[in-house]
């Protein structure tokens, strides 16, 4: 029987690199473990934009790990750096910010092409954050420190923020443990709430009675802030009050841990932060061709005139109508009528464009902006700001 000659070196090639291979010593085992977040499909509702990776790796992985965010673009996606890298028992431990979009985020970690796909929902207000939702990733849901964290996140860690650590290690409030994961919290912005800032977590958030879960033990956010904000709560007895605190959510413009403005507030609280809201007035705030902008909006901003909290007149405004007026356009004080001209009243009779108020100021002027000068409600020329009232 003949034997191709083509075949014999093939058959031996195979035999010599499986022997090979059995003499060779045995590589390293190597892998890599997701710690948290758990799952591969979760939802993240948060107000900050970013959310945390650990994984631990140990073997060639070290060296191979890599994390992608999916942009669906041809290049693949962008890379993510970690944060940090830690060597622990049984491997090194990696830390990566995840930045987020609203909506679907998909990140790929390789090798082996593990998928995570994240659902941010951002949210501006604690009110808005259902706690409950099964579906929503909550990472105290089942303990305080999951076990795969607890080697590294002890609480004995350093907790350099400039506090009087000595002053308040002693206060039950005292949070190291939340500070080893959250430290951004009370290091990073520019403002900061004083019992973040001197790392008093637990003034506010509160273990659960089976010590799993730190809460928020308040359905009313504004009851729990009045603990210490006491001068404000008798505010809600004011005649109109600002609907964020109607509501019983100061988080609404205040951030609980810090922010980039005075106050903990997400914008600047002149006037920025108003119009996130009130967006008909975003063009009263900047200058542009044909339209006349009230001075003081430029200056002080809104709150020249509205309190944000409460007042006892309407929209929240400091004084009156006509008298908030006059302490800035002081040559109109003591005046009932007569301007513009003749016997024209300024106070004191109905508005007839406006049922139920009387005159005022604002009958002729928008205290905002106007197409027209003087802030008028209609053209002076041809008598349209007159006819406004005078069919």
């Amino acid at each position: 029987m003949l034997i191709c000659p083509v075949i014999v070196p093939r058959c031996l090639l195979f035999f010599l690199a499986l022997l090979v291979t059995c003499l060779l010593p045995a590589r390293e085992a190597a892998a890599y473990t997701i710690l948290t977040p758990p799952g591969t499909d979760i939802i993240i509702q948060a107000r900050r934009p970013v959310a945390t990776m650990v994984i631990r790796a140990t073997g060639a992985e070290v060296e191979r790990l890599q994390v992608t965010m999916t942009t669906g673009g041809k290049g693949g996606g962008e890379r993510i750096l970690p944060a940090g890298r830690w060597q622990r028992q049984g491997g090194m431990i990696f830390h990566y910010r995840l930045p987020l979009r609203p909506g679907d985020n998909t990140f790929v970690v390789e090798p082996g092409s593990r998928r995570l796909a994240i659902r941010y929902r951002p949210v501006r207000t604690l009110g808005s954050v259902d706690f409950e939702d099964p579906a929503a990733y909550v990472f105290h849901r089942l303990s305080v420190v999951p076990s795969a964290c607890a080697g590294c996140h002890t609480g004995k860690g350093s907790v350099s923020t400039g506090a009087d650590r000595e002053r308040f290690a002693a206060d039950p409030a005292y949070a190291p443990l939340c500070f080893s994961c959250h430290r951004r919290l009370s290091t990073r912005e520019k403002w900061l709430h004083g019992p973040s800032a001197n790392v008093l977590c637990l003034g506010c958030h509160r273990i659960g009675t089976r010590g799993t879960r730190v809460t928020i033990p308040s359905a009313r956010v504004n009851e729990l802030c009045f603990g210490c904000h006491v001068n404000k709560k008798k505010l809600l007895q004011k005649k109109y009050v600002h609907g964020p605190y109607a509501i019983g959510d100061c988080t609404v413009c205040h951030d609980p841990h810090g922010d980039a403005y005075k106050y903990q507030l997400w914008a600047d609280g002149r006037a920025g932060l108003c119009v996130g809201c009130h967006s008909d007035k975003k063009r009263s705030l900047r200058k542009s061709l044909g339209f006349f902008s009230h001075g003081i909006i430029e200056g002080s901003g809104c709150i020249a005139c509205h309190d944000p909290h409460a007042s006892d007149n309407r929209f929240q405004l400091y004084r009156p109508i006509n008298q908030l007026c006059v302490s800035c356009h002081v040559g109109l004080q003591g005046i009932s009528k007569g301007h513009p001209v003749g016997n024209h009243p300024l106070q004191g009779v109905p508005d007839p464009r406006r049922r139920g108020r009387t005159f005022a100021c604002s009958s002729c002027h928008n205290p905002h902006g106007s197409r027209y000068r003087y802030l008028l409600i209609g053209d002076v020329l041809g008598g349209h700001v007159c006819s406004k009232c005078h069919h």
